[in-house]
């Protein structure tokens, strides 16, 4: 055969080839297992999942993730309890209530540490730190058993010696009505996470006398843990190589946000943040973001648990099952 002919036998293969590639690449994605992850609407979570995602981190690990956000945090407990979804995020406290209650759930793999946690006070407020909170009117976003909430009256209790729920002067209200709150006089002060609190701190009009989480880990040495991802046992038993290939995807989605801050851009752009307030995000969230997961890290949570069982009501955290937390799935 001339040259001619091998030109053209190899151009008339090469549209052959290109569709055997594109066939078998589609025969390895129908071939990865589906992880239905349950996240809060318009989480910061949401932004390393659709990373993951957008980036494909997580068919690189024979995974296929389908995101689905909740517009509350009941909405989502129940999925997670109830399986509508195989993987979960939310406060570590509560997925070791539900393990205690008899719920078929644990924590594999930590989130945020809370660092994006602060108490914050209109800023010509003569409220300057921790311990002038006492006696005053605080509220929370998180609820009487949320994990943000407990940290509060732990730090407050331990470390400045008063607790605002026995006091009186602790309440629970929605995030978004915290400033309005603080503008009207009817709080003192409030405890917000991001992106919410970013945007209060970059207005200008109100600041932070306290940050949760570098407050207890300057005080116990410990990282604290706020946000956790959970699975159920029936999906762990069945998909052990699947929530393994999804904690390495994490874990690459991760590195990518904090390597990649425009990531954040269009999140805070629809926030309404000045470019300033954008990069503040970028720096508060990639801070925030913990991947090491070992029982030195879990003996941490331990010691916190029961610093919270002696300040919170009877039946919170009575028990602290071991099988509550895993590391099997750690990549």
């Amino acid at each position: 055969m001339n040259v001619q002919g091998l030109m053209k036998k190899s151009l008339l293969g090469a549209p052959l080839l290109v569709v055997t590639l594109c066939a078998l690449a589609l025969s390895a994605r129908a071939a990865d297992t589906e992880i239905r992850i349950g996240d809060m609407a318009q989480s910061l979570n949401g932004i390393a999942s659709h990373v993951m995602i957008d980036q494909e981190f997580d068919h690189k690990y024979g995974v296929d993730l389908k995101y689905q956000g909740y517009p509350t945090l009941d909405g989502l407990f129940n999925a997670i309890r109830g399986k509508q979804v195989d993987v979960g995020f939310g406060g570590w406290t509560g997925f070791a209530q539900f393990r205690a209650q008899g719920f078929p759930v644990f924590n594999i793999f930590p989130v945020g540490r809370g660092t994006s946690l602060d108490v914050l006070v209109p800023a010509d407020s003569d409220i300057q730190t921790l311990e002038d909170l006492k006696g005053k009117r605080v509220a929370s976003y998180a609820g009487a058993a949320g994990t943000a909430t407990v940290l509060l009256r732990v730090v407050l209790n331990d470390f400045y010696e008063f607790d605002p729920a026995k006091d009186g002067n602790l309440q629970y209200v929605g995030p978004g009505i915290i400033p309005t709150l603080l503008d009207s006089g009817d709080i003192e002060a409030g405890l917000l996470f991001d992106p919410l609190a970013t945007k209060a701190i970059a207005s200008g009009k109100y600041r932070s006398i306290g940050n949760l989480g570098d407050i207890y880990k300057e005080k116990t040495g410990d990282d604290f843990l706020w946000i956790s991802l959970a699975t159920n046992d029936e999906f762990a038993e069945a998909h052990p190589e699947a929530l393994a290939g999804f904690l390495k995807g994490w874990v690459e989605a991760v590195d990518y946000v904090k390597s990649h801050p425009k990531v954040f851009q269009a999140y805070g752009e629809k926030l309404g943040l000045d470019q300033a307030g954008i990069d503040m995000l970028a720096e508060r969230v990639t801070r925030d973001y913990a991947t090491t997961w070992n029982d030195k890290y879990i003996d941490g949570l331990k010691a916190f648990a029961e610093r919270a069982n002696r300040v919170m009501d009877k039946g919170y955290l009575d028990e602290l099952p071991d099988d509550a937390f895993s590391t099997r799935f750690v990549p």
